[in-house]
């Protein structure tokens, strides 16, 4: 069953609602499942176009999860749906393909709480156009929030606050390499990524 995307009367027992644009995709999926493990207090609402899959991932996910058939592209839609939303992650990539920030525009719109995992360049500085209208109508937008440069962001950013207390100073130089294997066809295809920072 597909519940209405209403905000539910407030009570002391219903938490936040977190809408996860592509959620029935692989990252938006991952997203999902560790933000019901890591806060059971939140309603997590798998957004996406394939009802199978949603319905998938809220049968594992449990009663404080449901599927919302949404499509980005329908612009008036989206709306909707934000409007009983408290966060929204967009994980509704390839964000290379976008060429307008719709979901950054909605959530501005109905002053929903932001954040996306993009990872395309172009997207991006799309979306820091907006900074201002986000500003205005106070609307928290974190974007490029994904692996890179998101979490690798994160990760050196660790590694100089362990620097600095086990040497009680600045880190000069910092390098960290990580490794993202990958199926392409029926070939596993390994990655390598870095930072080196002065």
């Amino acid at each position: 069953m597909v519940r209405a995307c209403m905000r539910p009367a407030a009570s002391a027992s219903s938490g936040p609602r977190v809408l996860v644009l592509g959620g029935t995709g692989r990252v938006g999926g991952s997203m999902a499942t560790a933000l019901s493990q890591l806060r059971p207090d939140l309603n997590i609402l798998i957004g996406g176009r394939n009802r199978e899959k949603g319905m998938s991932l809220v049968s594992k996910l449990g009663e404080r999860s449901e599927f919302i058939h949404v499509d980005i592209r329908n612009t008036s839609r989206l709306k909707a749906v934000l409007e009983g939303v408290d966060l929204v992650v967009h994980a509704a990539g390839p964000f290379q393909r976008d060429d307008k920030c719709t979901v950054l525009q909605a959530a501005i719109f109905t002053k929903t709480r932001y954040t996306d995992i993009c990872d395309g360049v172009d997207y991006s500085w799309r979306a820091k156009s907006f900074h201002e209208q986000a500003r205005a109508s106070g609307v928290p937008a974190l974007i490029t929030a994904g692996i890179s440069p998101g979490v690798s962001n994160v990760m050196a950013a660790e590694l100089v606050r362990t620097a600095k207390g086990e040497s009680g100073g600045e880190p000069e130089t910092l390098r960290y390499r990580w490794c993202r294997s990958n199926y392409v066809g029926h070939k596993l295809v390994t990655s390598w990524g870095g930072c080196n920072c002065l």
